[in-house]
């Protein structure tokens, strides 16, 4: 919204809060409050607590303490230095600021691990404030990511293939772990391997909490039933890892996912593999990519390298092979077959919110984000 724009855009439960210290790194502000929420919380009386990180994500911005941890890294150990700082479009408006860091200086794999490391003691400071407060024995801890790395963006997902804003499992098989002394004694360290959707912890956390997660006025405005499925059962233990209650996903409406199988339908991002550090050796060179893709990129500045999986579809054994590099649809030519007569099935089944956001208050001209700051300084007192 720019530099002169007087813009709050910081929120607390139901109202905009304004009366912060600007001075104060945002990560700071959201462990105190939570540090003070946990203290003055009556132990007689549940809590739910959400917490949704800033840090580990562009603009990668952490404070010298912790981004001096990681000096032995500053001059970068791989030429995705390079590319990162000049490439990666949600800091490029911070690098070209006068006066800001130049790309040379712009060390992403350097301040992405230092990002890792502040909110690692942030989730400690939380455990520790819990195990002080004597809550710890009965809290349920999910600490879940909402998507893959980006590799370009100082992130590796190593050793899956692709990452963020891919369909590869790099882009979508996002890290997660439950923890805290409600989790059974039998079920901490154990690795499980079924399916589980970030949309499914509402039916789960639900029914820990004994509410009931069908939504009535939605049945009644028309809306489709919620896709959500508990997996308490299977987390807990009660249910064996082979039995896990969700064997099938639609990621979109060109992926799916069935037990051990993936189906993909369509165009992607070819979506390499990293190694700890940075690309590794099994991805293609590009001139043996040429002779496999459509010979065309995506238009974007990045010119991403396509792969063509066409109408019948790229197939994948998930189970035994995670990081995707054998396709095999036609060693099974029937499975696939099935997965996409499936996958049509429940394409028409899709909700599609077809209601377009309204430009109709803002001058003409203006983008979504250019009109979203127009009307809260024009019309929400400065409250975006």
């Amino acid at each position: 919204c720019g530099k002169e724009a007087n813009i709050t855009d910081l929120w607390e439960n139901d109202h905009p809060v304004a009366d912060v210290d600007e001075n104060v790194y945002q990560e700071f502000k959201f462990r105190d409050r939570i540090h003070e929420i946990i203290d003055n919380h009556n132990t007689k009386n549940p809590l739910f607590l959400f917490y949704a990180p800033h840090v580990a994500h562009c603009p990668l911005q952490v404070p010298k303490q912790y981004l001096d941890k990681f000096s032995f890294m500053a001059s970068g150990l791989d030429t995705h230095e390079a590319s990162c700082s000049t490439g990666n479009h949600d800091v490029k408006g911070i690098i070209s600021e006068p006066g800001g860091p130049q790309p040379e200086e712009w060390h992403c794999r350097r301040q992405y691990r230092a990002s890792v490391n502040l909110l690692d003691d942030i989730i400690g400071g939380i455990v520790k404030d819990l195990k002080a407060k004597d809550m710890w024995g009965n809290t349920l801890l999910v600490f879940t990511s909402d998507n893959g790395g980006p590799p370009h963006g100082g992130a590796t997902n190593f050793p899956l293939r692709g990452g963020k804003e891919m369909m590869w499992e790099g882009g979508i098989r996002a890290a997660a772990f439950v923890s805290g002394g409600f989790l059974p004694d039998e079920q901490r360290g154990k690795e499980l391997g079924g399916i589980m959707h970030i949309t499914d912890w509402y039916a789960t956390l639900s029914h820990l909490a004994g509410a009931q997660p069908h939504d009535d006025r939605a049945e009644a405005a028309g809306l489709p039933p919620i896709d959500s499925i508990n997996h308490w059962g299977w987390l807990s233990g009660q249910v064996k890892d082979d039995e896990c209650p969700r064997q099938e996903l639609a990621v979109t409406d060109s992926v799916l996912i069935n037990g051990p199988w993936k189906f993909m339908r369509g165009t992607f991002a070819f979506g390499g593999w990293q190694g700890v550090n940075s690309t590794n050796n099994t991805t293609p060179d590009r001139g043996t990519l040429s002779g496999v893709l459509l010979g065309r990129t995506d238009g974007t500045a990045h010119g991403t390298q396509l792969i063509d999986c066409g109408s019948k579809g790229c197939l994948f054994n998930i189970h035994d092979d995670w990081t995707e590099h054998t396709e095999v649809r036609e060693q099974f030519p029937q499975v696939a077959k099935n997965m996409a007569k499936r996958l049509d099935e429940l394409v028409v089944g899709f909700y599609d919110n077809s209601e377009a956001p309204e430009l109709d208050s803002c001058p003409e001209g203006l983008s979504a984000t250019q009109c979203a700051c127009w009307m809260a300084t024009n019309f929400y007192g400065g409250h975006l």
